[in-house]
């Protein structure tokens, strides 16, 4: 949030040349703003993927044990501690399953951010073109 906080005022700072030159602001720094959601981006694409890979090996894992432990057990009779065995890893499976989509959509809104945050810096390039074409407009026309 202080992230699209700093890219506003950056991208208003840059709309007028005369603030831009008493306050000092580059041009490049919307960009430099970009740069970070892009790197903070890769990381949590990284991190998403991983969790999806470990939910998967879990699920695995924990589904061959049911097996085994189904297999032991008598008549399909449960005893205390393989019943909570199996509500536990239920349970894990769906923990895993909700933090990952949590994850998955966290992608998802980040590349959002970044596309928006994007499109207002090539707006605010374009806005200073049309700026310098004007004042060369009424320039030339006077």
């Amino acid at each position: 949030m202080a992230n699209e906080k700093n890219i506003k005022e950056e991208l208003l700072k840059q709309m007028d040349q005369d603030s831009a030159e008493t306050v000092g602001v580059s041009a490049n720094s919307a960009w430099e703003i970009i740069g970070t959601h892009r790197t903070q981006l890769k990381k949590l694409k990284w991190i998403a993927a991983t969790s999806w890979l470990i939910m998967l090996m879990c699920a695995l894992f924990l589904h061959d044990l049911k097996d085994y432990v189904f297999k032991q057990s008598n008549d399909n009779i449960f005893s205390e501690n393989e019943f909570w065995f199996v509500r536990f890893s239920d349970m894990v499976s769906i923990v895993l399953v909700v933090i990952c989509v949590l994850l998955t959509y966290l992608v998802y809104a980040k590349s959002k951010t970044l596309t928006i945050l994007q499109i207002c810096a090539r707006l605010a390039g374009i806005e200073e073109q049309l700026k310098r074409m004007s004042e060369q407009g009424s320039t030339c026309q006077s």
